[in-house]
């Protein structure tokens, strides 16, 4: 799928009672952390993000949908290893790494299209 083509033919992601849920918990989220010790403002973010890729991955593109599986079995390992500092921020690492490679393969480095 180009990007062109992603433009031009929307799809929905979300339902709306998907949007609000994860919506509300970001926000959610956002307030907690006033009160949590700071690293648990990356596990919530990492677990949003799982929620997203989980609801998802069925209704993107082919290309997306293999990012999106590739990032399970990191993401899961990162969910148990969070009293590991290290491995921890290694496998975000990863996974932001190879993110950011799929998003340079598919726009080509332009933001703009």
């Amino acid at each position: 799928m180009s990007r062109e083509a992603s433009v031009n033919e929307p799809t929905q992601i979300l339902t709306e009672d998907e949007a609000i849920e994860l919506f509300t918990f970001l926000l959610t989220s956002a307030r907690s952390q006033l009160d949590d010790p700071c690293e648990y403002a990356s596990m919530r973010l990492l677990s949003a993000a799982e929620d997203l890729r989980d609801r998802v991955i069925d209704r993107v593109s082919p290309e997306t949908r293999a990012l999106l599986r590739q990032t399970v079995e990191a993401t899961t390992f990162a969910q148990t290893h969070t009293n590991d500092l290290e491995a921890y921020t290694s496998t975000l690492d990863e996974l932001c790494t190879q993110t950011a490679r799929f998003l340079v393969g598919r726009f080509g480095g332009n933001r703009d299209g």
